[in-house]
Parts: structure tokens; C-alpha cells; sequence
């Protein structure tokens, strides 16, 4: 595909085609002519050419709609418009659309091989930069399968032989064993933990933000969400609560993305609050969103950190975070996560006091539901 140099010259006057496939001809490509936008869009059809010279005043479909329609469906195609001086404001909204250059009447034949030149050069470079983008997603996923099935599957097994240690069913063994096999017990989990918020970001980078979205009435979920944290809660001396809506708020999501979402806001909440202090969901339906509030009376977010919290690896680093667990790419997850979602999530935070975390994710309106059961 690369080595082609296929010309499509779509123009009204045929002055001006005869003339651009003559000057082609001669410089060695392979030239097709069409009189009009809707031959010329069934010709660019066919025969896939590397570049289109399209006049921007013809008849019937005028030149911009080719190009929307050629963009749309050959992105890698290279398109320079055929502009009279009147119609340059024209041209320029062309390029705007997509467009590589646009040439001016009248030219001659030294311009019109120039240009021609240089839009080939610039059709090789994308598609050199669309194999490189394919080879770079062919090495994630290798690499994915790579971490997911050859790292994590014998890790886990490590683990579980540990988990049988530690936790006695092997027999007794002394202080110093123990001492030792706890932290290494403590160390596997953390990198366990490391390497599955790596999946989920690279699935999630991948383009599975949101998978499988359906009408779901989120208050439920969020209710086994907290339900499943109240031990780490209890064991961290911190009040979880769940305050719902007043009324039923159903939107279209991914229920376990929800709550990987949520779970990653209430385990930080948590992680990072003082002793006896609290946490508390709050919901609310208002303009067209579900609004959830995780707020924590926890340790706060200095302000100067606040614009990097949702980077990948991003930690707020203290005195009082040194000793506390994470990989940092919980809160790029949970955004990442949102914003498939077609919601926003924002922090408000003050320093000492605690943290806000405001996830709003637009309803499922009545009108969209109606269409939904119709469909089905």
C-alpha cells in the first residue's frame, strides 16, 4: 500500500482534468479522472488512491462534502483541493477538515507535480504512523497477556502457599520465620495489587473504558460497595456511611466498573483518614446527573498537589503518607473509568480537614428508556 501512487483528480472543468493527467501520466503515476463529486467518491471507492486533487466548486456534491465522506472513510488518503482566488476562505475551511494543502488556479505544471510530491510524502508518513500505532497495540496486548498469565498466574500461587503458612495451617514455626514470611507475605500482596491496577489501566488505555453498559441503578451497587469495605473501615477505626438518594437515579453504565470506581474512592477515604474519623457517600439527582460525593475527614490533599492527583503513578508524598500502601494509579483509573462513562469527577480537598471527591454521571432519561424498550 505504501508503494502506490494512485491519483484521483475530481474536477468539473475538463481543461483541468485532461491537463493534471497528462503532467501526472508523464511523471510516472497512475492518474483517474472524475467529473464530479459522486464519481468521484464511487472511483476513490475502488481504487483507494494515495491522493485526491478535488476541486471545491462543482456541481451537485460540492467539494467539502467529498471530503468529509473521503476522511471518514479513507483517513490516510491524502487530499489536496483545487481552489479558484475567490474561493480561498473555502480552502482554508478545507484544510481545517482534513485537507493537506490546497492548490490555486491557475498552476503549472512544475506546481502541480510539487504539491503532488509532497502530499505522497506526507500519505507515506501516515501510513508509516498507523503501523507504528498498530505494531505499539500488538506489543501491549502481547505484553498484557505476557504480565497477566505468565507474572500474575505464579505470584498468586506463591501467595497461596504463604497465606497457608502465615495463617498456621502448616504447623507451628518460630518468631524469627514468621517475622520474615509476613513481610514477604505483605510485599507479594502489594505487588499483586501493582500489577492489577497496571491491567486494568492498560485494558482501560485500550479503549475497554466502560465495557458493557446497560440501564443500572447505581444506589444498589454502591450498597455493596460500602457492605464489602466496612471490615477494612472497622479495622482502620473509620465510620463508613451511605446516604442515598432521595428518589431513584438509573443510568447507563458498566456495573463492575462502577465499582472498581468506588471502591478505589472509598479505600483512599479510608486510607487516608485520621483515627475515629469518618466517610461518607451522599447521592443526589440534580440537572440531568446522579451526583456522588465521597467525603473524608481525613488528612487532606495539599493544594499545590490538587491538579496531578488523577496522573498515572501520581502520590501525595509526606510525612504522614510514607507509610501508606498504593501503586498511585487508583485515581487515573477511577477518571479514566468516568469520563468512558461520559460523567466527570473532580477533587476538592483542604489540607488537614479532609477530601471531596465529585463523580457526576448523566441520567438515563425517560425518553432514552422509551427508545430502549422500543428497540428491544
Amino acid at each position: 500500500m505504501a508503494d502506490r501512487r494512485t491519483v484521483l483528480v475530481i474536477d468539473d472543468e475538463e481543461a483541468i482534468r485532461d491537463s493534471c493527467r497528462q503532467v501526472l501520466a508523464k511523471a510516472g503515476y497512475d492518474c483517474h479522472t472524475a467529473v464530479d463529486g459522486i464519481e468521484g467518491l464511487h472511483i476513490a471507492h475502488q481504487v483507494e488512491p494515495d491522493l485526491i486533487l478535488l476541486d471545491l466548486m462543482m456541481p451537485g456534491i460540492d467539494g467539502l462534502e467529498v471530503l468529509r465522506q473521503v476522511m471518514q472513510t479513507h483517513p490516510n488518503t491524502v487530499c489536496i483541493v483545487i481552489t479558484g482566488y475567490a474561493t480561498i476562505e473555502s480552502a482554508v475551511d478545507a484544510m481545517k477538515q482534513g485537507a493537506f494543502d490546497f492548490l490555486p488556479k491557475p498552476f503549472t505544471p512544475q506546481e502541480l507535480r510539487l504539491i503532488v510530491t509532497r502530499g505522497l510524502e506526507q500519505r507515506r508518513l501516515l501510513l508509516e504512523t498507523a503501523e507504528l500505532r498498530a505494531e505499539k497495540e500488538r506489543m501491549k496486548e502481547y505484553f498484557i497477556t505476557i504480565v497477566a498469565h505468565e507474572l500474575r498466574s505464579p505470584l498468586l500461587l506463591v501467595k497461596q502457599y504463604l497465606d497457608l503458612i502465615v495463617g498456621g495451617k502448616m504447623g507451628t514455626i518460630d518468631d524469627m520465620a514468621r517475622e520474615m514470611l509476613e513481610g514477604a507475605h505483605g510485599t507479594l500482596t502489594g505487588l499483586l495489587g501493582i500489577i492489577a491496577d497496571w491491567l486494568k489501566l492498560a485494558r482501560i488505555n485500550s479503549g475497554d473504558i466502560a465495557g458493557a453498559m446497560e440501564e443500572t441503578e447505581l444506589w444498589p451497587v454502591l450498597e455493596t460497595v460500602v457492605e464489602e469495605m466496612q471490615p477494612f473501615a472497622k479495622d482502620k477505626n473509620v465510620s463508613l456511611r451511605l446516604d442515598p438518594p432521595p428518589e431513584s437515579c438509573v443510568v447507563n453504565a458498566h456495573a463492575e466498573s462502577m465499582v472498581v470506581v468506588f471502591k478505589n474512592l472509598i479505600s483512599n477515604a479510608i486510607k487516608y483518614n485520621r483515627e475515629h474519623g469518618t466517610v461518607s457517600l451522599e447521592g443526589l439527582c440534580v440537572d440531568g446527573n446522579l451526583r456522588v460525593q465521597v467525603r473524608d475527614t481525613g488528612i487532606g490533599i495539599p493544594e499545590k498537589e490538587l491538579p496531578f492527583v488523577f496522573e498515572d503513578f501520581f502520590r501525595v508524598t509526606s510525612s504522614q503518607t510514607a507509610d501508606i500502601s498504593g501503586t498511585g494509579l487508583g485515581l487515573s483509573i477511577v477518571k479514566k473509568i468516568v469520563e468512558g462513562h461520559h460523567g466527570t469527577v473532580e477533587v476538592q480537598s483542604t489540607e488537614g480537614e479532609g477530601t471531596v471527591f465529585d463523580v457526576q454521571l448523566p441520567l438515563l432519561s425517560c425518553e432514552e428508556k422509551m427508545e430502549e424498550e422500543d428497540y428491544d
